[in-house]
């Protein structure tokens, strides 16, 4: 009797145990595993019904699993996603940065290439101006030489012409002379209205006439290019004297070059230019004039016409299609034959 009240004790604590020991969850689990044999009908009344562990806790902790799954899930997009965009960043500003180094590049070498291109325009223009000046001054060079050809050539044809002729025959009469006579009618000149021929008288002087001398011996009054001296009542006009110096040309004044030497020629005197000043001389042989004040006289010689003025013999020619004259040696016997 006793050892059946024990037996029975023993089944029943052992079934109690069994019966704690499976939960409802895992009696879920069992019937989950079980598949067609439990059915679906009593996993559905199981989830809805209540459980001494609390009944769905099962199915929270799935959903919370599901959840944080989900959310890791997400997370992990998103940070792919901000990974991705921050790479999609740093490729757009390095390829921004490589566009814009690139323009900057492109602006610098153009830059440099419109500077070199400047600096090569502007040499070029300077060696072409260098090239220009050269050409201009050898052209200048040149064409003095051929000038200082020419007339030493002509000075040098005058010469032996003179030379060959002097005193010798010569179209119709002796004396010497560069050019051949050309007969042209005369016409005194002036040269202003303060020029007045020789012999001309006045009773004042003008105040703006200055005092010079000849040879530091005789004085006479000077004012533009015209000589007076003083007589009894008044002054009279003559002819410059030779050696007077004047410290300048009158208005009016023309070159005439002989053998390379320039003398200026006004109103009937010849002046060289000197140390002190200008200096009246004797007409050179060989100078041509446009022009004779009045007082020349007419002299012929072996039937041709010549002037004569202050001592000076002037023969009519043509020189660069104009009327002109020509200081020329006069022999003294041909003069004598005249007189």
């Amino acid at each position: 009797m006793n050892a059946k009240i024990l037996l029975s004790i023993f089944i029943f604590s052992l079934v109690s145990l069994v019966a704690i020991t499976f939960t409802p969850a895992d009696a879920e689990a069992q019937r989950m595993r079980g598949g067609s044999r439990g059915g679906r009908s009593g996993y559905s009344g199981n989830r809805s019904g209540r459980t001494i562990n609390g009944g769905n806790r099962n199915f929270n902790t799935n959903r919370n699993t599901t959840t944080r799954k989900n959310n890791t899930n997400r997370n992990k997009v998103n940070t792919n996603n901000k990974k991705i965009n921050r790479d999609n960043k740093k490729r757009d500003n390095t390829n921004r940065n490589s566009r814009e180094s690139i323009r900057t590049n492109d602006t610098k070498d153009n830059k440099r290439d419109q500077s070199n291109r400047n600096d090569k325009e502007r040499n070029d223009r300077n060696d072409r101006q260098d090239n220009r000046g050269d050409r201009q001054d050898d052209r200048q060079d040149k064409r003095g030489d051929r000038q200082d050809d020419r007339q030493d050539t002509r000075g040098d044809r005058r010469d032996n012409f003179y030379d060959n002729n002097y005193n010798n025959y010569y179209h119709g009469y002796h004396y010497g002379g560069y050019y051949p006579y050309s007969y042209h009618s005369y016409y005194p000149f002036g040269w202003g209205p303060y020029w007045y021929p020789v012999g001309f008288f006045m009773l004042a002087m003008t105040t703006t006439a200055i005092v010079v001398s000849a040879n530091d011996k005789e004085e006479y009054y000077y004012d533009e290019g015209v000589y007076y001296d003083k007589v009894d009542s008044g002054y009279k006009v003559v002819q410059a004297p030779q050696g007077v110096v004047i410290t300048s040309l009158p208005s009016g004044f023309t070159p005439a070059v002989v053998n390379g030497v320039t003398f200026y020629y006004h109103g009937g005197a010849f002046y060289q230019d000197t140390e002190g000043g200008y200096k009246v001389v004797s007409a050179p042989a060989g100078a041509i004039i446009y022009n004779l004040p009045d007082g020349a006289e007419g002299v012929e010689i072996n039937g041709n016409k010549i002037l004569k003025y202050g001592g000076a013999f002037y023969q009519p020619i043509s020189h660069e299609g104009s009327d002109a004259y020509e200081v020329v040696d006069i022999n003294s016997s041909d003069e004598k034959k005249k007189e």
